[in-house]
């Protein structure tokens, strides 16, 4: 259950919630403005800097935080 671009994942689901890759910055400021955390998937503490995930009851549309993060991987940006 996760979209890929050249061979990279971009999005994906992770217990019900969107989960996008993004520039560190970017997802600095979704964080800031409550809109969501840093992504743990081990649920230990140890969150992924460029990985967004959304909260459930943030207002932001998943469409435009998708291509955002389809463009930034897309473009070889992201690390690995």
């Amino acid at each position: 259950s996760a979209l890929q671009v050249n061979n990279k994942i971009f999005a994906m689901l992770s217990s019900d919630r969107l989960v996008v890759k993004l520039p560190r910055q970017r997802v600095d400021a979704l964080i800031a403005a409550g809109d969501g955390e840093r992504f743990d998937p081990r649920r230990n503490g140890k969150v992924m800097k460029e990985w967004f995930t959304l909260d459930p009851t943030s207002e932001l549309d998943w469409l435009p935080l998708g291509r955002e993060a389809m463009d930034f991987v897309a473009s070889g940006s992201s690390r690995l």
